[in-house]
């Protein structure tokens, strides 16, 4: 398949290797893999014309999985397939509502009352596990069949195409390449194809933190997507002002920080879901603070979620590593948490005790438990808090 984009390959540098011929190759093998996955993404969608597809989304949506999903709503429906993009968290942080509302991108909350008897595959973008969070019967009618994603590979998938690139900052930046590579491309001038490069194109600036931890494949997309995307309703999708409450979020994590090392700590009490965001925005808040390297910010999210969120600019720390060795499994085996690359976030349930008629002792309870994991985990085995 040619490049979409029409330019020659570039040709190889001169080399002290005896043979630059060999080098030449080993140089384009990684776009020839490239391109086969962009045929066998393309091959595995048409495999199930005919029948419906659901996109979903886990856990609370945001620019890149938001962007992912319409991106393989829009590739598979130009292949010939009907698709309906699920998500289950609400669409909290002020940004993401813009996204959805400004480019009118159409998702559907799941809930019991949603029909999905009519689905018989289903794909997922943008997360580390598979499976979905609906009634386990619904589930085992459905095949999982396409798996995109630039997290940390645990090696737990099975699908019928999965494409898992931790050398990406963003899915987003994933889709791109197929657009531009594949049979379903943007073309200029296409006002719809111009909303969704805006969109996957806000993706990879917000999952790299402004390009700050984008990788090759990410700028490569961005100067794809900027061919297409519509800048001034990516500025203003971009610079979207702070809710009171996420602001008060982040007064809350002032206040209660604690600094241990290079680590600063903070728990920020009860929040809604709409304004769970206000947690990661914490955390960025606080990894800029001199001499920390590694924020985490935790809340109970609507009574019965213990939300955090991970950032670090340690060349030493693994976030996924941390996080799946600071909370662990649940009883079916699924990670409470994970990471990537620099950031990474963990959802522990509260079980019965959100049952507890006292909030200010569930909270005390939930914070001194944690952070006393947290300090163990780093080292201070003897730290009292709470």
């Amino acid at each position: 398949m040619e490049d979409r984009t029409g330019n020659p390959e570039p040709r190889s540098m001169r080399t002290s290797s005896s043979n630059p011929i060999a080098v030449s190759e080993e140089r384009l093998e990684p776009r020839r893999v490239r391109r086969q996955k962009v045929r066998d993404f393309e091959e595995t969608i048409r495999g199930c014309v005919g029948e419906r597809l659901l996109i979903a989304i886990k856990g609370p949506p945001d620019p890149d999985s938001i962007a992912s999903a319409w991106a393989q709503h829009m590739i598979a429906a130009e292949l010939g397939v009907e698709s309906t993009i699920l998500y289950f968290d609400p669409v909290s942080h002020q940004e993401n509502r813009a996204l959805v509302k400004s480019l009118e991108i159409e998702l559907i909350r799941y809930s019991e009352k949603v029909n999905l008897s009519g689905y018989r595959y289903y794909a997922l973008v943008d997360t580390q596990k598979p499976g979905m969070p609906i009634d386990d019967k619904v589930l085992a009618e459905m095949r999982l069949l396409t798996f995109v994603d630039h997290h940390k590979n645990t090696g737990e998938v099975e699908a019928d195409f999965v494409d898992i690139r931790e050398d990406a900052g963003s899915a987003s930046a994933i889709f791109a390449e197929y657009l531009e590579r594949g049979s379903a491309g943007l073309e200029p001038g296409n006002q719809l194809h111009s909303k969704l490069a805006t969109a996957l194109m806000h993706g990879i600036k917000t999952d790299t933190d402004n390009f700050f931890a984008a990788r090759r494949i990410d700028f490569h997309a961005a100067s794809y997507l900027s061919q297409h995307a519509d800048m001034d309703l990516l500025r203003v999708i971009s610079t979207q002002s702070m809710s009171p409450k996420v602001m008060d979020i982040l007064h809350r994590a002032l206040e209660n920080k604690e600094v241990r090392d290079n680590y600063i700590i903070s728990g920020v009490g009860f929040v809604r879901s709409e304004d769970r965001d206000g947690i990661a925005n914490a955390a960025d808040y606080l990894i800029k603070r001199e001499g920390i390297d590694t924020a985490i910010v935790f809340g109970i999210v609507d009574d019965h979620l213990i939300d955090g969120s991970f950032r670090t600019r340690s060349q030493a720390l693994d976030p996924d590593k941390f996080i799946k060795e600071l909370v662990g499994a649940d009883l079916n085996g699924n990670w409470m948490g994970g990471g990537r690359l620099d950031k990474g976030g963990f959802r522990i349930p509260v079980g019965v005790l959100a049952n507890c008629a006292d909030r200010e002792l569930l909270w005390r309870i939930t914070e001194k438990t944690l952070k006393g994991m947290l300090y163990k985990k780093i080292g201070y085995l003897n730290e009292e808090s709470g």
